[in-house]
């Protein structure tokens, strides 16, 4: 079996509801999540494979094993917890037909000129004495909200270096926004429900926006090549191509010295705990020799000395549980973009450590593609 790239076109607008439920209190209008989350796509791929081997749900829901072509449905797709032989890479947006990554949350920009925080001196904070924080000295320069990277721009923030502004691309090419209003409806009465008005903010891509995710260990008879399924809230349509998985992008990165960056490509459950930004619950907090709070931990045999950060505010997911007819827990997720600052061990090479730490992933639910990192350098 190869890997699969899945690419969702839309045939309407999309909704991808925020963790909120309608009737917050507060804000009344909720909106959309882009891209959409890891377990929407893999639901929708799920869906599609099933309805491609004329899967009856209701014996999938009771756990009953139904076969098509000799293959067993729940071991390949798995089930409501339990993804079976099913991992994805992504989900991530494509544009142009070129894959598109979230820019750090270390790079700024300051009049169209872009600034990458710094470690800064060591301060006193809830994390401890000595601690350093990612500092900017040039005042007014703020993070690049609402934007992404291409691959030649993703391949000089790894490198160190500033991304050429043609590199970063806009929300404003990729999509709009589109708010809705709707009313609750009492059908058998034929009247609207009183005071149940509500205010949904639609995402439309545009012509070139695509999303995407890679698809590895199903078999390739289940996945269809082309398709429609209905994707996100509301069951808005999207048009679904499969062809095989691009090669996997080659970033060169500097082989020398002990520098080490690592950045999140794809949202990461790092639990919920007052160590949960940590890219491991191996990082330990300690002191090094001129007394400075860091952490150090191993990282798929790496070991590394975390100095400082630069983290996002969490996302939240919730979702619907389709197999069990119930809202799913709401968890909070660190987002793509965020960054580490580490340093190497003196026993290895920062070869060796990006071989093994680019397209490592941390944390929770890694089937469903959280937690892929990708591994640079900082000066």
């Amino acid at each position: 079996m190869s890997a699969k790239q899945w690419c969702f076109e839309p045939l309407d607008t999309w909704f991808f509801r925020e963790s909120r439920p309608f009737g917050t209190v507060g804000g009344s209008e909720l909106t959309s999540l882009f891209p959409p989350p890891a377990r929407t796509v893999a639901g929708a791929i799920r869906t599609l494979i099933g309805e491609n081997a004329n899967i009856n749900w209701n014996k999938y829901k009771n756990g009953e094993v139904q076969r098509y072509k000799g293959i067993n449905l729940l071991t390949e797709i798995g089930g409501a917890d339990d993804f079976g032989k099913l991992r994805l890479t992504g989900p991530y947006l494509i544009y142009n037909e070129q894959r598109l990554y979230p820019v750090p949350l270390s790079l700024l920009e300051k009049d169209n000129d872009f600034k990458y925080l710094q470690i800064g001196g060591p301060v006193h904070c809830d994390l401890g004495e000595k601690v350093q924080l990612p500092i900017l000295k040039e005042r007014g320069a703020k993070p690049l909200e609402n934007a992404w990277l291409t691959e030649p721009g993703l391949r000089q923030v790894l490198a160190g270096e500033l991304p050429a502004p043609i590199t970063i691309i806009r929300q404003s090419k990729l999509f709009a926004n589109e708010p809705r209003l709707g009313i609750a409806r009492n059908n058998a009465k034929r009247i609207t429900g009183e005071g149940l008005l509500y205010q949904t903010q639609h995402i439309r891509p545009t012509e070139n926006v695509k999303v995407a995710a890679i698809l590895h260990e199903v078999a390739d008879v289940l996945q269809p090549n082309t398709g429609q399924v209905r994707f996100g809230g509301e069951g808005r349509l999207a048009a679904v191509t499969v062809t095989k998985a691009p090669s996997a992008a080659n970033f060169k990165i500097p082989t020398d010295g002990q520098n080490v960056l690592l950045m999140l490509l794809t949202p990461a459950d790092l639990g919920a705990d007052k160590n949960s930004w940590l890219p491991s619950p191996e990082f330990q907090k300690t002191a090094d020799k001129k007394g400075n709070t860091v952490w150090q931990g191993t990282l798929n045999g790496v070991k590394l000395t975390l100095l400082s950060a630069v983290l996002g505010k969490t996302v939240r997911e919730g979702g619907w549980d389709l197999q069990n007819e119930c809202p799913r827990p709401v968890k909070s997720f660190m987002p793509a973009g965020s960054v580490w600052f580490c340093q190497l061990d003196d026993n290895i090479t920062l070869a060796e450590a990006v071989k093994k730490l680019h397209g490592f992933q941390v944390g929770e639910e890694t089937a469903l593609g959280r937690g892929d990192l990708a591994v640079g350098v900082w000066n």
